[in-house]
């Protein structure tokens, strides 16, 4: 019977009805009910082929092609076409057809959210030029919404825009029924225009709230973003803090004006000194800090001038639970990053929420501490200025207690150092890169490339020892882990003009054609050789400025332009937001390797 055939498939893959439900690009009640019997998709049919082609690629991605062939009985010299071919004779062979469902969810097999948009922009015959010049946005953003590498969710107008121009079209087109066949809904509902918004978008994005894409996005937009220097003052030194505060004594300050003059006061000094290490923690709301735009901006000159003077910040982030929080502890720091100075950390136990702790401490001259009701800070708050010596030595005590109770949370390091973003007992490791990566170069390609380039010793030895950590990194992967590399192959002319570049950030040095075709080789006999690496050609570049590399363990994200630098995230929730953003993607442009290999062979 068909069911029993499909556990002895799913049992010689070692595949799970959710993992397969993935690869089919369908929905898990609808493996569930082909495993039970309940339903067998027509032979021949679209149901049949998701099923069949989903099949093979668990073969593949398994490392058990030879073993599904000789279940089958067919060749395994025979290509992916004649196996799947083979595979549907066998899996049918015993079964009448029948007609496929008419229940929503077996008619709507665009699993992933870009599948969804192609397939009604699909519909209404638009490109993403067409739409991008309708919503006033680059069409290369509709080509990333549509390639899986961008979500519209962090912007819920676009996402309103975007389906009221595709409703729009569909009702001009007088398409309205193939909506309803293409989205798995009665054709009644789609004939009003607000219950047929409504389940347009609901169909176009879902409604997972945990959807991490947002947040990967926008940071990875955010660290390519800002600018090479470190970002110039918004005032000059008088301007952020006069004599008056800098002389005072106070002891004991009242509430958020208190803390703001104190603040002042603290940083003020700081640099007047020259003192080269300051302390932060706070745990209360920060509104103190951001709701007054002339204290903020006199706070971020005095922060932007303590980094350009050489002083090491180290800050403890109060972060709960949420990845917004998170979120805005980063971008609030970004602008300091490139400067080198800012050690960020997260502290790993919780914080109460009954009162709220800050600690300013600079060893050497003074702290400010307060112990506050939450919620009361703004008014009744008391925060000490302490400078007496004995007093600074156990604040620094207690700073040292709460920061080995802490992890990095980001930490700035060279490029070449991105090798550590793999290390520990991480399964899985994902590089995504706008060309083919320094890791999977062979070492005389480089080599080559830089004699031609007329490299001097210096660049040379340190490219060298960069591509040397990345290949450690890939081998140490592809043996005791999967490894997973997303790449886009260019244009032709554009390779054959000088103009596709290597994995060098900050050297420009452009591929020849056959320096580009022997990397590609290499490629090839590492895909063939190793079941646990896999090369994938991905459509287009998946980020415009940075390259990234994931695992359980780290994120390593290193920026495309000046200044080239890398970020490491240790945070184990952003660690898992990154892999459930890469798994997305690896999902949506899943390929076996005679696939990948027909697409690499035009440059050999």
């Amino acid at each position: 019977m068909f069911c029993d055939k499909l556990y002895m498939l799913f049992t010689l893959l070692n595949v799970r009805p959710a993992e397969f439900a993935r690869a089919a690009r369908c929905d898990k009640s609808y493996v569930s009910r082909l495993t039970s019997g309940k339903r067998v998709p027509k032979r021949g049919g679209s149901g049949a082929a998701r099923l069949i082609n989903g099949i093979y690629l668990c073969a593949d991605e398994k490392g058990s092609v030879d073993g599904l062939c000789g279940l089958i009985q067919c060749d395994g010299k025979s290509s992916p076409d004649m196996i799947k071919e083979r595979l549907s004779a066998w899996l049918f062979d015993d079964n009448e057809p029948q007609m496929k469902s008419t229940t929503s969810k077996e008619k709507a097999p665009h699993r992933a959210s870009g599948d969804r948009l192609s397939a009604v922009m699909e519909l209404t015959g638009l490109s993403n030029i067409r739409m991008g010049r309708s919503l006033n946005i680059d069409p290369s953003y509709i080509s990333r919404f549509r390639s899986g590498f961008r979500s519209p969710r962090s912007n819920p107008k676009l996402m309103n825009d975007i389906c009221s121009l595709l409703l729009s079209r569909i009702e001009d087109q007088g398409k309205t029924a193939e909506l309803a066949d293409l989205i798995g809904s009665p054709a009644d509902d789609v004939s009003d225009h607000d219950k047929a918004a409504e389940l347009l978008f609901i169909w176009l994005y879902g409604n997972d709230d945990k959807d991490s894409s947002p947040f990967v996005e926008g940071l990875l937009d955010q660290i390519g973003a800002f600018s090479a220097d470190v970002k110039k003052p918004p005032l000059s030194f008088e301007e952020a803090v006069d004599e008056s505060i800098l002389s005072d004594s106070s002891p004991v300050y009242y509430g958020k004006d208190g803390l703001c003059r104190a603040v002042l006061r603290f940083l003020g000094n700081v640099i007047k000194r020259g003192h080269k290490e300051l302390f932060l923690y706070s745990d209360q709301n920060m509104s103190w800090m951001v709701s007054d735009p002339v204290f903020h901006a006199r706070w971020s000159a005095l922060m932007i001038m303590c980094v350009s003077r050489g002083v090491r910040i180290n800050i403890i982030h109060n972060i709960k639970r949420d990845l917004s929080e998170m979120a805005d502890a980063i971008r609030s720091w970004m602008p300091l990053y490139p400067s080198g100075m800012i050690s960020s950390y997260y502290c790993r136990d919780r914080v109460g929420e009954r009162f709220s702790a800050t600690v300013f401490l600079c060893p050497g001259y003074a702290c400010i501490s307060g112990f506050n009701v939450s919620g009361a800070e703004d008014e009744r708050g008391i925060y000490r200025f302490d400078t007496d010596g004995t007093l600074l030595e156990a604040y620094g005590a207690s700073y040292r207690d709460l920061l080995e109770r802490s992890g990095k949370l980001a930490r700035v390091c060279a490029t070449e150092q991105t090798g550590a973003s793999g290390n520990g007992d991480a399964r899985s490791l994902y590089m995504f890169n706008n060309t083919l990566s320094l890791a999977s170069m062979p070492e005389k390609t480089l080599v080559s490339a830089l004699d031609r380039v007329g490299a001097d010793d210096v660049t040379r030895r340190r490219m060298l020892g960069v591509r040397s950590r990345q290949e450690e990194l890939l081998t140490r992967h592809i043996k005791d882990g999967f490894l997973y590399e997303f790449a886009p192959l260019p244009d032709e002319s554009a390779l054959f003009n000088g103009e596709v570049y290597m994995d060098l950030p900050g050297l420009g040095v452009p591929y020849t054609p056959d320096e580009f075709s022997i990397h590609l080789r290499n490629i090839t006999e590492l895909s063939e050789g190793y079941a646990n690496y896999r090369f994938t050609v991905i459509p287009e570049d998946p980020f415009e400025d940075v390259k990234v590399i994931i695992s359980e363990q780290a994120v390593a994200v290193t920026r495309l332009k000046a200044p080239y630098l890398t970020i490491m995230f240790e945070h184990p929730e952003l660690c898992r937001a990154f892999v459930a953003y890469a798994e997305r993607i690896r999902e949506q442009h899943k390929q076996d390797r005679f696939t990948t290999g027909k697409m690499i062979e035009r440059y050999l």
